[in-house]
């Protein structure tokens, strides 16, 4: 049983922030890297309040469960400061059971936690993954409102009963992938807006040239028509005049 007093940023949450509160330079980054909330790599951290600690909680469950923080501890060291306050404000982790699946280490945290590697994949993925990825949510709001409800949550899956964590929905996904994708979705959509045009202006000058060749089928065809019954008129006029001539011959 974890009993945390501070992750590395202490902020006032009962009276208004002052000199006396705040002894931080501007754009300075406190605390544990590893543990660090998405609200707490920006560089104005005065927009921070209690669900900062729910997303260090989360990241303390997903090392109790995988052996590891969620962003290895090396690669955060090794990344530049802005990249390394990037990957923790928009990169997702994986889940820890997709993180238990893919790690070398596997057997030694089964070992240590008296479990068979299958069994423990098998334990976290669903449910465990579900807890763990709501508390480490880059929108707050989907968080765990407080702690209690967390380790209500926990002790809800280990009685078997329903968790309030679920997966997120495909159009949220979709929503957080638009977001962290902005320009690459706005090249993209451009270059469709390009290609719908030029697929619409194309479509036109098809429809344009066959209608085109539909009007001079059609007149070369009415022409034809008037050519013949014009050709039959005459035959009939001529027929008519034969007619007439031997009428008066045999009258004579």
């Amino acid at each position: 049983m974890p009993k945390v007093i501070d992750f590395g940023v202490a902020t006032t949450t009962g009276a208004r922030l002052t000199d006396k509160t705040m002894f931080t330079e501007f754009g300075q980054v406190l605390g544990t890297v590893e543990y660090m909330s998405p609200e707490q790599a920006k560089l104005n951290q005065l927009d921070i309040d209690t669900r900062s600690d729910i997303y260090s909680l989360g990241v303390l469950l997903y090392e109790l469960l995988t052996g590891s923080t969620p962003f290895a501890r090396k690669r955060l060291q090794s990344a530049a400061f802005d990249e390394m306050l990037r990957i923790i404000r928009e990169e997702e982790p994986p889940r820890p059971s997709t993180r238990l699946r893919t790690t070398e280490a596997l057997p030694t945290i089964a070992a240590n936690r008296s479990l068979e590697p299958k069994r423990l994949s098998g334990l976290v993925r669903g449910e465990l993954d579900w807890i763990v990825m709501k508390a480490l949510e880059k929108d707050r709001n989907r968080r765990y409102e407080t702690a209690n409800g967390f380790a209500l949550d926990v002790q809800r899956y280990l009685a078997d009963e329903p968790v309030l964590a679920c997966p997120p929905s495909a159009g949220y996904r979709l929503r957080k992938f638009a977001r962290r994708n902005k320009a690459t979705l706005a090249t993209a959509a451009m270059v469709a807006v390009v290609l719908v045009a030029g697929i619409i202006g194309t479509t036109w000058q098809a429809i344009r040239a066959t209608h085109e060749a539909d009007r001079a089928s059609t007149a070369e065809s009415l022409a034809q028509q008037r050519y013949t019954a014009e050709k039959l008129a005459r035959t009939a006029e001529k027929e008519q005049r034969q007619v007439a001539e031997q009428q008066k011959t045999r009258a004579e």
